[in-house]
């Protein structure tokens, strides 16, 4: 019984992992660039940048990963999330950062419909 329960607990573990190599292979194009750009539609994430920048980041990475088909564990949802105003006063120069086990994001919105999302991978 105690050999079924590890063998259990190591295939599992190798999936999560498998799982999080493939999200991180996945933004770095193969492990092959330290950042990269991505753009989402605007119109595919609910939350308002104006009102809650936070949720919105938060949202917009989450659509990421899935335009990606990463999986979203807890370690990536729960992240750090920052956000302000470049210029203070001017709107439209917000970004928000958020920070995840896979890297750091910084999401901004064009004044199209466009939301920018800039990877960069932890050293």
């Amino acid at each position: 019984m105690k050999y079924l329960l590890s063998l259990i607990l190591v295939l599992s573990s190798i999936q999560l992992a498998n799982a999080n190599y493939d999200c991180s292979a996945a933004l770095s194009d193969d492990h092959s660039v330290d950042s990269k750009s991505f753009v989402i539609n605007e119109f595919d994430v609910e939350s308002d940048f104006e009102s809650n920048p936070s949720s919105f980041a938060r949202e917009a990475v989450r659509k990421l990963y899935g335009n990606l088909d990463c999986e979203v564990s807890s370690n990536k949802d729960n992240s750090i999330v920052k956000c302000s105003e470049i210029v203070r006063g001017v709107s439209n120069s917000k970004v928000c950062y958020l920070q995840n086990d896979d890297g750091y994001f910084l999401i901004s919105k064009d004044m199209m419909e466009n939301i920018n999302v800039l990877y960069n991978r932890w050293d």
